[in-house]
């Protein structure tokens, strides 16, 4: 249950361009791979969304790592509900999975940040300027990692040593 909660987070944060948000006038919002400005007029609020030529690897890394831990949460949905209906051990290779998973997004959590310093948005790693502010789809995330690394010591204590299981 909660490695599908994880995953539905993880999708909706990765497939919207609201990672960061600038607090200036044309709104602009930025994803890991996409950016989008915001043009308001007197009628309409425009939405240009794009990719931009320049972005940073760490950022492309990130997205990377993420998408290899949806399909690892997805692949530790698949064992753990075969598990149930199977007598093989099917369940230890889901829990690995899991792991892996929780590792990528751990490291993906970690790496956005670096890209703080690309000359869209004028920081140094890890410092987000002040015109700029942490956006949902970041918040989403962070909480879907925060949600398999729960889930993945509580499913059967894979980080304790072998001796004390």
């Amino acid at each position: 249950m909660k490695a599908s909660t994880t995953d539905l987070l993880l999708l909706s944060s990765i497939s919207r361009p609201r990672w960061l948000i600038s607090v200036d006038e044309g709104e602009t919002s930025i994803g890991l791979i996409e950016m989008c400005i915001m043009f308001s007029s007197s009628n309409s609020n425009d939405q240009k969304c794009f990719i931009p030529n320049h972005f940073r690897l760490v950022w492309i890394i990130s997205f990377g790592l993420a998408i290899g831990a949806f399909l690892l949460l997805s692949l530790t949905i698949l064992l753990l509900v075969t598990s149930q209906y199977t007598q093989t051990t099917i369940a230890e290779y889901g829990r690995l999975t899991g792991f892996i998973a929780m590792t990528f997004l751990c490291l993906s959590t970690v790496l956005f940040p670096i890209g703080f310093d690309s000359e869209i948005i004028g920081g140094s790693p890890f410092q987000l300027p002040s015109d700029y502010q942490i956006g949902s789809s970041y918040i989403l995330f962070v909480g879907a990692t925060w949600l398999t690394v729960i889930s993945t010591l509580i499913s059967g204590k894979i980080c304790l040593p072998t001796f004390i299981i």
